[in-house]
């Protein structure tokens, strides 16, 4: 049942002539009140002139909180360049330790997302921590306002959009296998992170479907450099040789090879090593490093053209699923 201008007019807390007014409106003033309506209104799925207009620009927010490192750096640029040939603008906000009106991210992340949503015609999310709990409170207050998590999660309430990580653990697995190893080993990411979740299962996964593979060593990370030069010590500790390791994102990696180079290991003879990401730094270590690239461009465009379909149809948050196939880039690290 198509939502009324009276409910409309409730939501936002106006009066039903000054909705009325803002709806019909062909230029957008950008007020205060102007911006309780559009929200209330996309909220409801209820049409207005100013949103069909399409000569206007969609204006997307991608929400995250921005980390150190050359991810986000590709993170930005993908999605950036990937407005070129659309008629969507993107724009940055960094949720960390910053105010947004009434809400704080840190002390309430539900409304400061509701919130933006009165500024922007679409939100893309890229926050890992969020919760699953987080996400079906933000699509009951947002209704069929445009919104997708870049964050692949499990039975989420919004539109996912993310790199198929199961496939890229996967192709690693199968490409040590391919160049003789058997004995295999794994350093993984942060365990509430469903994307390095993924990557994990399909490491494993190949390794189980195969009788003369063996997973002979793990250790638990966390995306950092730290944590990989930690996990070399535990796999010297335990005196492994002739094993081929997955770290699931470069940052690990780079840490275990450099702690391996240190202590007197050769890559690849005493061990090879593959990682995900495929950060620019994988060209300038020694031994180049083997790992999962992911084109940040692609994501980038079904993204914005997932939201510019939500504004223009004005469809319902169904909760779809859409992953950006990857592939393995081969280098020194895995050559024998």
């Amino acid at each position: 049942m198509r939502a009324t201008l009276k409910q409309v007019a409730d939501d936002a807390g106006l009066s039903i002539a000054t909705v009325s007014r803002a709806l019909r409106r062909k230029n957008r003033r950008y007020s205060v009140n102007e911006e309780k309506i559009y929200a209330a209104a996309r909220k409801l799925g209820y049409p207005f002139i100013g949103e069909s207009d399409s000569s206007d620009k969609t204006t997307i927010a991608l929400v995250t909180e921005i980390q150190q490192g050359e991810f986000y750096s590709l993170l930005f640029h993908g999605l950036h360049a990937a407005t070129r040939d659309s008629k969507s603008d993107i724009v940055f906000v960094n949720v960390g330790g910053a105010f947004n009106n009434d809400y704080d991210w840190q002390e309430d992340p539900v409304n400061y997302i509701i919130n933006l949503s009165k500024k922007y015609s679409g939100i893309c999310l890229f926050l890992p921590g969020l919760s699953k709990d987080s996400y079906t409170a933000i699509k009951k207050g947002v209704g069929t306002y445009p919104i997708v998590s870049l964050v692949p999660g499990k039975n989420l309430k919004v539109d996912t959009i993310s790199f198929d990580s199961y496939s890229g653990g996967y192709m690693v697995a199968k490409h040590f296998e391919e160049i003789g190893y058997t004995n295999m080993g794994l350093i993984t990411g942060p365990g509430n992170v469903m994307d390095s979740s993924f990557r994990k299962n399909g490491f494993i996964d190949h390794i189980n479907e195969k009788s003369n593979l063996n997973l002979v060593w793990s250790f638990e990370g966390d995306f950092s450099s730290d944590s990989g030069s930690q996990a070399f010590l535990d796999f010297k500790e335990k005196k492994l040789k002739k094993t081929a390791i997955f770290g699931c994102n470069d940052h690990s990696c780079f840490g275990f090879m450099k702690a391996a180079n240190e202590n007197g290991y050769k890559i690849p003879e005493d061990f090879v090593i593959a990682g995900y990401d495929n950060l620019s730094f994988c060209e300038s270590i020694t031994p180049e490093l083997t790992s999962i690239s992911t084109d940040f461009e692609s994501l980038g465009k079904r993204a914005i053209r997932t939201i510019e379909n939500m504004v223009s149809e004005k469809k319902e948050i169904i909760g779809q699923v859409s992953m950006i196939p990857v592939n393995i880039v081969i280098r020194n690290s895995t050559k024998v």
